[in-house]
Order: C-alpha cells, then structure tokens, then sequence
C-alpha cells in the first residue's frame, strides 16, 4: 500500500512526529512536493495537512486528484481541519484527524488496512514530546514547546495545543541533535511558540539554567551552530531578559530574532489577550538591540473594530522603533481563524493611507511580509 504524504511549503514540519509511527507498522512514508509527483506516485492513501488560508487549493487539487485516482483513500490534518472537520469532510476527504494525531495513527493506519477508515479520529494530547527526527525522510528543526498559555484571541495554537505548555527533554534533545550530526548537519534550529520559555515555570519566564544546559549540552555534542529564537520560532517580548539574551549571545550564531509584537496600540493588545504591553514590546527590543541582535517584529493590520486611533499608535511606534533601533517589521493582514475566539468575526479593511505607508516601508527595505498577499486571499476565502 502506497502511503503518499503531501508536502507544501506551510506544512513541512506537520509530518515529521507521524513517520516512526508509520515506519512501526510496515510502511514506508512517500513524500510528494507538487500535484504532478503526487500523480506519478500513484496514492493509495494520500495525507494532507492544511491552515484556513490554503484550503482552497488543496480542496481544488483534491477533487483533481480524486477524478485521476478514483479510489484513493485522502486523509487531512492540521491546524483547519481540527476546527473545521464536517466542512473538511464535505470537501472530499475519507477521514479527518483532529488535533494532535501521534496518539491515534496506529489506530488510523489499521483501519486503513482493515478498509474501514473514515469519518472523524480525535487525538489526544502527548504527554511528552520526545519523538524521533531520525524516522524522517527529511531533517527538521527539533521541537522544544508544545502549547501556549496565553490564549490569544487571533491565534490557533493554545486553541489546538492547550494552555499547558509541554517541553522535549533535554536528553531527547541531546539524542535528536546526535541524529542531525550523524546526518552531516552541523546546524540546529527549533520549533516553539516562544523559545524562551523553554522549560518555564510560567510559560513566560526563561529558565536561565536550562537555557545553559541546552545550549552547552549541544556545543559539547558538537553542533556548531545553534539557531534560536529565530524562524520557525518567535519570542515573546515579556520574556527578554538581559540575562537570557546574554546567554543566546554567547551561545547562539544567528543574529536576527523574531518578536511577535502585532500591535503598537495597548488597547488592541489588550483586547487581543496579548498579556504585555507596547512598553514591554520596546524594552525587549532595546535589550536584544543592546546584544547586536536585528529584532525582526511581527504586526498584524485588519483585525475587527481596529480603530484609526489604534492604526496611529501602532504606525507611530514602529516608526520610533525604525528611527531608534536597528529593527525589520513584518507585517500580516488579520485574517479569522476557526477554533479561535475572533472566527466569524468581521476584519477590517486596512485604509488606503496605512498601506500607502507599508509599502513606503517595502521601497526603503524596512518592512516585508505577506500582507498584501493576505489581504487579497481574506477577499476570496
């Protein structure tokens, strides 16, 4: 039985804690990067994992792929269809794995053999991180968090993870890094909704002797470059520190860090659920600075009851930000997410003179990011 996994670029990580799963029960996981390699493949069971954004086209690549292969069996996953499963259903796909899939794919894959695969599998959450990277057909970052305590409104991950953070050992991130070096990487980067937080009492507050441990623990391995706090992960700005990013400065090679800002309004933080303020956004940025790092900021424009007050103050502190620290924004139209508290709400149409000063932005290399392109796809969902 041919089981074909369907890579894109928005899902490259979502397959990597399934493949020793897989492997366990006797099968060999196929990759396929576009439609046509999907074809020459020629699927039994074909796997997707999907966001909001994109199910469009992977609802129209379904329905192609279904009139060439009649008798495919299609399975989806991820961030959509766990909010969304009856409409993922309707759409075409046999069966739909909702939340964390680790705890029900071996359950999964024999009713597949069995023939009897098909409405909703809800998995549950793991207890622990500690899957293999060495089961994979491809070298990922290593997972450190799992889960946010946050809950803000926009986003999906506390909605889909849980509030309780859960962390990958450090031996489990000792012996994943040993599996990179034996690949020839001498490199590691890592997946987490907030790297420091890593191993925090809180969720919030860095753990200074982990942190260390980590990063030494890898040196000692042999790593020669440790990647954190940079994509695919992100740092929360209440969670700098001078000593925490004294500590990424010693150990780390990269010299950019990614912050999620998203607002520059208090009272869109506020109503967002962010749990920092504008104040705690710039006093992260003038520690990371102050280290020599480039703070990459991530803002969103667009979300619902945004007033021109708080498009103001947000374009007025990135404005300050640019002129006093050596900073990048990234900028995101707003766009609704299901499982979330702000699904089914109204966004915002981002006015022309805001736009006017993004893409001044873009000409004199200060800002990039999808926004736009966003803004077009909010349009058609």
């Amino acid at each position: 039985m041919r089981l074909v996994f369907r890579l894109s670029r928005y899902n490259r990580y979502s397959f990597i804690p399934l493949f020793a799963i897989v492997k366990r029960q006797g099968f060999e996981p196929l990759l396929a990067e576009s439609f046509s390699e999907v074809c020459e493949l020629s699927p039994d069971v074909i796997f997707y994992s999907f966001m909001t954004p994109n199910r469009n086209e992977v609802y129209k690549e379904l329905t192609r792929l279904k009139e060439r292969f009649p008798k495919v069996l299609a399975v989806a996953g991820g961030p959509h269809p766990s909010a969304m499963p009856e409409e993922v259903l309707s759409c075409g796909f046999d069966a739909v794995v909702v939340g964390e899939a680790e705890q029900v794919m071996e359950r999964l894959l024999k009713d597949i053999l069995a023939g009897r695969c098909s409405g909703v599998y809800r998995g549950e959450k793991v207890p622990e991180i500690d899957y293999s990277l060495s089961f994979s057909p491809y070298t990922g970052p290593i997972e450190l968090v799992r889960g946010c305590p946050f809950g803000c409104t926009f986003c999906q991950v506390s909605h889909l993870f849980g509030r309780r953070p859960r962390y990958r050992s450090l031996e489990s991130v000792f012996r994943e890094a040993k599996v990179l070096i034996e690949r020839g990487r001498r490199f590691v980067r890592f997946l987490a909704p907030n790297a420091l937080s890593y191993m925090s009492p809180d969720g919030k507050t860095p753990n200074l002797e982990i942190l260390k441990r980590l990063f030494e623990g890898l040196k000692a391995l042999g790593v020669e470059q440790i990647f954190f706090g940079s994509f695919p992960s992100e740092i929360r700005p209440d969670s700098v520190t001078c000593e925490a990013v004294e500590l990424m400065s010693r150990y780390c090679a990269n010299k950019r860090v990614v912050v999620g800002a998203q607002s520059g309004s208090d009272e869109r933080l506020r109503i967002l659920k962010r749990g920092h303020s504008v104040s705690d956004l710039e006093r992260a940025v003038q520690i990371l600075h102050s280290f020599g790092f480039l703070v990459h900021l991530d803002f969103i424009f667009g979300f619902p009851g945004e007033t021109e007050v708080e498009l103001v103050d947000t374009l007025n502190f990135i404005e300050r930000l640019l002129a006093k620290y050596r900073v990048k924004i990234h900028a995101h139209t707003f766009i609704p997410l299901p499982g979330t508290p702000l699904w089914g709400s109204i966004p915002s149409e981002i006015p022309k003179w805001v736009k006017r000063v993004l893409h001044d932005w873009e000409r004199a290399g200060l800002l990039d990011g999808n926004w736009a392109q966003q803004e077009y796809m909010r349009r058609v969902m």
